[in-house]
């Protein structure tokens, strides 16, 4: 082929190609220049304020990044804007799926304007493109709203997002539906909470779950209406499957699946329908959801990766899992704190251990516990083996307690260092579990082991009581050969406060989980023992929130 006649060639293909262009391109493109977009977005965006029919647009969030680039549109002067304008629609319509609100984005606004052709329409197209995948994406990364803001005692570090990388990617991409799927947090729990959003939701559409009316405690042998409420009740939650629900008998097969839900609730399995196992059975299937909504907002606060191996504690469940490769390999009973001292919600690295500890008694203990018992009697501390302790020249000396006069000493100038050695009676018992955190919170042993046998343990200032703690110190250790169980045994028989490092930091997520679907796939619920639940409910859904756990922690002591 002659150079002339290649030439004549590529410059017909280009043509074509240049008309292939313009056809795939949106009618709105072809009847607004870039010009006329670009100033109609500057208008917009140098106003105090954006609004696109009833959304008020976060204007910070992108004017910088439109005046980096003279305001030029970022989706409609693109050959795929539309199509990728389709796809958030579709997107955006389903993030109920997420626990999140379609009302709270603006699908209807974007499906509306997709084919407009006059500069204003295809601005404001442009502007709710960009500014619903930003909000879409912080929602589903950091959760729909701050967690200070909707509890003043959560301390979460919010992840940091880079909103111009996020938006370059989201226009180099062909499927930007399979590109905002990648944002949707990785973490099993979140997962399996998204699946059980699904179920629940499947369950309100087919008319919900009955009520259990009022009468004596339903048991086994009984005959009558409520216990065939109760076999429909509990066959829709999955309690009772395969069961005919028609029946009045209370038989055996459904004290089996009263225990079942009693676990799946932390109530007293004992197959008894009582006032507490029947509020439990009667919360609304929509007040469920609005529960395990919220918690995909907690989960939303975590970290993608948990670690290989870490330490879950529940504080809701009043539980502790040490979790390796996904699965749970111990599983222990923990006391936590008082509803006036609530241990925290937080994540920390483990990197030490204590044996036989003391215990240097936090100044806001010492004052509100043990300054009004020391006025009435100052021989309380010998009987707990509690030491007096003042510093002076650099060094603490210790201090009679019966020569102080206990009631000049105020709150909010405590004087002394309360101090409890090693031995049977401390409050730590023999092993205490360090993550360095600004709460001065840990885990320890203790030497009031019946208290495990609650089934609410909110006894502690704040740290957290674990069940078995020589077991867990043999598991954290189990690959050290300078930690053996035989070394451990001996350090502790000596008395004598030693440390033991790790071999490696072991990640410590101390969490507020009031619903999980379990690795086993089981589901479980428990009561807002803190409030935590109503009032992250209230930032959430507003006057529309039920709690789901209404009188939670005084019901919990009757069935």
């Amino acid at each position: 082929m002659s150079a002339g006649r290649r030439t004549s060639s590529i410059a017909c293909g280009l043509a074509l190609a240049v008309l292939t262009w313009i056809g795939q391109a949106s009618p709105a493109f072809a009847a607004a220049s870039l010009p006329e977009i670009a100033a109609e977005l500057k208008s917009r965006l140098t106003a105090k304020s954006v609004q696109v029919d009833a959304h008020l647009l976060k204007s910070e969030r992108i004017r910088r990044f439109y005046a980096e680039r003279d305001f030029r549109p970022l989706w409609v002067g693109r050959m795929d804007g539309e199509r990728q304008a389709e796809q958030l629609v579709e997107v955006l319509r389903q993030v109920g799926r997420e626990g999140l609100e379609p009302a709270d984005y603006a699908p209807g606004s974007i499906a509306g304007r997709i084919g407009l052709d006059s500069s204003v329409e295809m601005a404001e197209l442009d502007l709710l493109l960009t500014h619903e995948i930003l909000r879409y994406v912080e929602d589903l990364r950091n959760g729909r709203t701050a967690p200070r803001a909707a509890d003043p005692e959560l301390f979460v570090n919010l992840r940091k997002l880079d909103r111009r990388a996020i938006l370059e990617g989201a226009t180099a991409v062909f499927d930007l539906r399979k590109f905002l799927a990648g944002f949707v947090p990785a973490n099993p729990v979140y997962g399996r909470l998204r699946k059980l959003l699904a179920v629940y939701r499947t369950i309100v559409a087919r008319g919900g779950w009955p009520a259990v009316p009022k009468g004596r405690a339903l048991e086994e042998g009984m005959r009558n209406r409520r216990v065939a409420l109760l076999r429909q009740r509990l066959a829709l939650s999955g309690d009772l499957p395969g069961a005919a629900t028609g029946s009045q008998a209370f038989d055996f097969e459904l004290t089996q699946a009263v225990q079942y839900f009693q676990r799946r609730h932390g109530l007293e399995d004992d197959g008894v329908v009582g006032p507490a196992t029947r509020r439990a059975l009667n919360v609304p299937v929509a007040d469920r959801i609005q529960q395990i909504v919220i918690n995909m907002e907690r989960w939303r606060w975590m970290p993608d990766d948990l670690g290989a191996r870490y330490i879950l504690v529940n504080i809701a469940a009043f539980g502790l899992q040490v979790v390796e490769g996904g699965w749970p390999l111990l599983n222990m009973r923990v006391v936590i704190g008082r509803p006036y001292r609530r241990t925290p919600w937080f994540s920390g690295r483990m990197t030490y251990l204590e044996f036989n500890p003391t215990w240097n008694v936090p100044t806001s203990i010492a004052e509100k516990d043990y300054l009004p018992r020391l006025r009435k009697d100052p021989t309380i501390l010998a009987e707990q083996n509690i030491r007096v302790l003042t510093s002076g020249q650099s060094r603490l000396h210790e201090v009679d307690p019966a020569k102080v006069d206990w009631h000049r000493v105020r709150a909010g100038k405590f004087p002394y260092m309360l101090r409890q050695d090693p031995g049977p009676e401390n409050a730590l018992g023999r092993v205490k579990f360090m993550f360095p955190n600004a709460f001065n919170v840990y885990l320890h042993d203790t030497p009031r082991g019946e208290l495990f046998s609650r089934r609410v343990r909110t006894f502690s200032s704040g740290c957290i009581r674990v069940d078995r703690p020589l077991e867990l110190a043999n598991f954290l250790f189990k690959d050290d050969p300078n930690w053996t169980p035989e070394k451990i045994d001996e350090v502790l028989r000596g008395g004598t406060t030693t440390r033991a490092d790790l071999p490696a930091a072991l990640p410590v997520h101390l969490t507020y989980s009031t619903v999980w679907a379990g690795s086993d796939g089981v589901v479980n619920f428990r009561e807002d023992i803190y409030g935590r639940d109503a009032l992250l409910g209230k930032a959430l859904f507003g006057r529309a929130y039920r709690s789901a756990g209404r009188g939670a922690s005084a019901n919990l002591a009757s069935r």
